[in-house]
Order: C-alpha cells, then sequence, then structure tokens
C-alpha cells in the first residue's frame, strides 16, 4: 500500500526573491561546473548554494559546502527568504517545455511517500545505483535535515481519476509561475481543501509507485532513516524522516517524454563496417542509407519508423563512412544470444541491452574495464548531436538507440529487475527549490483518515 501524504512545504517566499525562475535550479547531477557558476552569478538566494555549492581547497569536516549549505538554509528561515507552509497540502504542478518543433505539458504533483526498502511492498526502482553518489547526498541530508529536491515517481491513473482531483481549478490556488533558465514554464499550486487531499490519498493507495528519476536520493532518504530511527527509537511512527519528497507523474499523462541516450565511442580501433556488419550477419537486416541531407533524413524517418512499430532496430555511423546504417535486428537470434548471457525475456528487447551487450561486448569485444571508463564511451540525448560528432570526428563508432518506453519501466521494474547504465532519460528532470520538505524534530506527518 502506497502513503501518500500532503505535507507543510518548505518554499521561497515571493517578496525577497522576486522571480522565482532565477533561484530554482536543475537538479544536481545534471549541474555542470559552468552552470554552477552561472547559477551563483544569477541571484544570492538561488538554490544551487544548498543543492550543490562549491567546493574549497580549505574545506575542513566543520566548513565545506554542506555545512555552507546547512547554514545558508537555517539563515534563510530566519530571514523570510524560505516560508513554511501553514497547513499540509498536495501541490499540482504544472511544467511547459519545448520539443522539437513545439513544446508539451506535463501534469503531476508534490507530496510525501512513505519510505519502505525495496522488495517489500509498492515502491519500485528500475536503475542501479553508486555507493559514492549516495555517500555525499546522505552528508548533505544529516547536515541540512531536508529533502531540498523530490524524487521523480510514475503511478498509473488511466481514467484521469487522480489529476481530476488535482486539476479543479476551482480548488485550486495558484502560487507561482515563472520560467527557467532553460526554456521551460512553471506553474505551482496548492490545494488544501481537506475532502480532495483525503480523496488523492485514497486514490494513491493501491497504486505501485515506479521510480523514474531519483534512485540516489531514495536509497539515500532510506539510510537517512535507518540513522534516525537509532538515534531516536521512540520518534512517533508519522516523524518527517519516514517520508520522502516526492514528484508523482500518471505514466499516461501526454506531456511523459522519456529520451534515447545514444552511444558514442570516441577512440575504438574498428577494422571496417563490412567485417562488423558481416560478423553482425546472424543478428540483424543492415539496412543503407546514403551520406547526404536525403539520405540521413530517410535514416531518421526508418528509425522512427521501427520505434511506431515497437521493433528493436539501431542505428549506426561510422567515421569517415559513406553511409548510414539501420540494424534491424532479427528477434529470435537476439533473444537466444540475450538468453545465453543470462538476460530475462523482459529485458531481451531494450534497445540498450541490445547495443551493450550484443553489438559492443558481443560484436566489437569490448569489456566491461573499458566500457566504465568515461574516455572510451560517452552518452548524448540528441541523435543531431550525437550524429555530428561522428561526422565530424569526435567520435569513430556512433550507436543510436530508440528511448526506452515507460510500459518497458514499469514490466522490468514489476520483475524485481535493474536496466542498464543509461537506459532512460526522462525530460525534463524535475527542478529544485520549487517545494521543500524540512525535517524538524518536532514535525509529524498529518496523514488524511476517512
Amino acid at each position: 500500500m502506497a502513503v501518500v501524504a500532503p505535507f507543510r512545504a518548505l518554499r521561497y517566499n515571493p517578496s525577497p526573491v522576486g522571480d522565482l525562475g532565477r533561484v530554482i535550479t536543475p537538479p544536481y547531477d545534471i549541474i555542470s561546473p559552468a552552470e554552477q557558476e552561472a547559477l551563483y552569478a544569477l541571484h544570492p538566494y538561488n538554490m544551487i548554494r544548498l543543492e550543490l555549492g562549491k567546493s574549497a581547497a580549505d574545506d575542513t569536516e566543520e566548513n565545506n559546502a554542506h555545512t555552507r549549505a546547512a547554514r545558508y538554509l537555517a539563515q534563510w528561515r530566519r530571514d523570510g527568504v524560505l516560508i513554511r507552509e501553514a497547513q499540509p497540502a498536495f501541490f499540482p504542478y504544472e511544467l511547459d517545455y519545448p520539443m522539437g518543433d513545439g513544446r508539451k505539458t506535463r501534469r503531476g504533483f508534490f507530496g510525501l511517500l512513505r519510505l519502505e526498502e525495496f522488495g517489500t511492498g509498492c515502491v519500485r526502482p528500475h536503475e542501479r545505483t553508486f555507493q559514492k553518489v549516495k555517500d555525499e547526498r546522505l552528508a548533505l541530508m544529516v547536515r541540512c535535515r531536508a529533502h531540498l529536491s523530490p524524487i521523480f515517481v510514475l503511478f498509473s491513473d488511466p481514467e484521469g481519476r487522480v489529476s481530476d482531483v488535482l486539476f479543479d481549478r476551482s480548488a485550486q490556488e495558484e502560487l507561482a509561475r515563472c520560467a527557467d533558465t532553460r526554456g521551460c514554464a512553471h506553474r505551482l499550486y496548492r490545494l488544501t481543501d481537506p475532502g480532495r487531499v483525503r480523496r488523492v490519498h485514497e486514490l494513491m493507495a493501491d497504486k505501485d509507485i515506479f521510480i523514474a528519476d531519483g534512485h540516489h536520493r531514495y536509497e539515500t532518504a532510506l539510510t537517512y532513516r535507518r540513522l534516525r530511527m537509532e538515534e531516536h527509537p521512540d520518534a512517533p511512527a508519522d516523524a518527517p524522516f519516514h517520508y520522502v519528497l516526492t514528484y508523482f507523474c500518471p505514466m499516461e499523462d501526454d506531456g511523459l517524454v522519456v529520451l534515447p541516450t545514444h552511444r558514442l565511442l570516441p577512440r575504438v580501433v574498428f577494422p571496417s563496417a563490412k567485417e562488423f556488419l558481416e560478423k553482425g550477419r546472424p543478428f540483424f537486416q543492415a539496412l543503407s542509407f546514403p551520406m547526404t541531407d536525403a539520405g540521413r533524413s530517410a535514416w531518421n524517418a526508418s528509425l522512427e519508423t521501427f520505434r511506431a512499430r515497437r521493433e528493436t532496430a539501431i542505428g549506426f555511423v561510422h567515421k569517415g563512412g559513406d553511409a548510414c546504417w539501420v540494424l534491424k535486428m532479427e528477434p529470435s537470434a537476439t533473444r537466444g544470444f540475450l538468453a545465453e548471457k543470462g538476460f530475462p525475456e523482459v529485458l531481451q528487447d531494450l534497445d540498450v541491452v541490445v547495443v551493450d551487450h550484443l553489438l559492443l561486448r558481443g560484436l566489437l569485444g569490448l569489456d566491461d574495464a573499458y566500457l566504465s571508463d568515461a574516455e572510451n564511451i560517452r552518452f548524448c540525448h540528441d541523435r543531431d548531436e550525437a550524429l555530428h560528432a561522428v561526422l565530424h570526428g569526435d567520435a569513430a563508432l556512433g550507436f543510436f538507440v530508440n528511448p526506452t518506453r515507460v510500459d518497458q519501466v514499469r514490466d522490468v521494474a514489476r520483475a524485481g529487475l535493474i536496466m542498464p547504465h543509461k537506459a532512460t532519460y526522462f525530460y525534463p528532470k524535475v527542478f529544485s527549490g520549487l517545494v521543500m520538505h524540512p525535517m524538524d524534530p518536532e514535525d509529524v506527518v498529518t496523514v488524511p483518515t476517512a
């Protein structure tokens, strides 16, 4: 059973801050050093000082990016830069963002999700995590005693029942609207009506919850909870550390987009396309398109056609080549190869599994050590950008995948399995600073009751 609760959010006060778009930030894991500098300069109260503060050469255990974040957080609360909601609420949220030649809108809501260990209930991961990242996030959480940014989860709402309750304009109160530095428009609302809050809680109770993004933050929250329970064994069952700040999005939402993650190999030794294609003949049919504007357009269209048919087809281009290729995989041969490698059936049709294990490891003979070195493999979400890298000699080879579908994420997670590295990229990421979840010692989370 999923326990989804309203909360007294901590959020920016419009009076001293002004434009919210100048203080919210992308999540920490996609901020480059250059963007970090730019966000520091953008506004003195920018969320970057909390979420990804600068390190210094003379940092110590008691004076570092995490301790400075805690001091900023405390000072901003004292000064009224950050204000606490007076009563628990859910926070409906609309995000407009550029996509292709137009724009899309994604709708969801912020709330709290009661933590549970994986495998014991309804919360299902699909990605592997890295201890170093979790250690760093835990150190920040311990200092700040707050969830500064949400995890991003999916749930099924095919009839739109949850959304109908949340996005009834007569029951909403708009809190903020702004545009960010990446061209996205944000609209944040507040829902406090007790009957509607209770209805959302009830509708969410029987949902499976699939983590789309934020696996590290979820596991860090689990560790933080264990630490707090050891320190405070008599803490109430609804102490705030039992919950994690969460952005909930229906998996049927038209604005939910998963971007592909193409593989670029900058310095692999590649004898010839002819030899590679011949070696792969049992596993795929190779379709060739000339390296002209018309040919590249037809190549793109071919990949899109196979995506629409839900058939596995991988784009392939090599430096100095005179053609773009589409490798139309033969299902029985491909699945047989992957089954022999121990991959369950639910993973065998994922483009990224086919590329990483049949093409890179199988046909090209690249091992885990080679592919774990960031100098040997790069990832790109834009097909044109990745193709440009190969054509201009920045990569020796490029393999182009269609995005992992949401239903594939769901099926893998339900099976209790983990996807390969860089299998999904839910776009856009959820910004930090729209709402925060302080875990003050005296607080409890108010769970709606009938």
